[in-house]
């Protein structure tokens, strides 16, 4: 059940920093253990401006998901997208905060998710998504937050 609700919400989420090469790591914890999930841009297409973009998600060491998608830049965050979440994070019903990953300080976005009672957050990383949740059944969830990002 877990592998196949988040290969719903992952095929949802197409964010990137259109840039070869970019990478983020997410973790969040499910039963005493870690989910990690990794994306990276693998390919750029310049002519139809296409990105292919590999998501891995592991379990206990356990491949969960491991899945490629061409996705359009126009599908993506870039730093005018993330700089414009930033700047109208208010007016959007978000509250700007600050956190470290990696040593370094980041401005996020934070959106407050009444379900979960957690925050989704928007900031200047790869793929632009910093904190966010897949919903498992009933209450359960897990909690993506970004852990390395190049």
């Amino acid at each position: 059940m877990l592998k196949y609700l988040i290969l719903c919400f992952i095929s949802t989420v197409a964010h990137a920093y259109p840039s070869l090469g970019d990478f983020v790591r997410y973790e969040a914890k499910y039963e005493g253990s870690m989910v990690v999930m990794e994306k990276k841009v693998l390919n750029h297409d310049a002519s139809e401006n296409i990105y292919e973009v590999r998501t891995l998600v592991t379990f206990k060491d356990r491949i969960i998901q491991d899945v490629t998608h061409a996705l359009p830049y126009h599908f993506l965050y870039t730093p005018e997208k993330v700089a414009s979440v930033l700047k109208n994070c208010e007016l959007r019903e978000g509250a700007i905060s600050y956190v470290v990953v990696q040593q370094k300080q980041l401005t996020v976005c934070e959106f407050y998710n009444e379900e979960s009672q957690l925050t989704d957050m928007i900031g200047p990383v790869p793929f632009g998504v910093v904190r966010f949740q897949v919903y498992l059944e009933g209450e359960e969830f897990l909690d993506f937050n970004l852990t390395a990002f190049n």
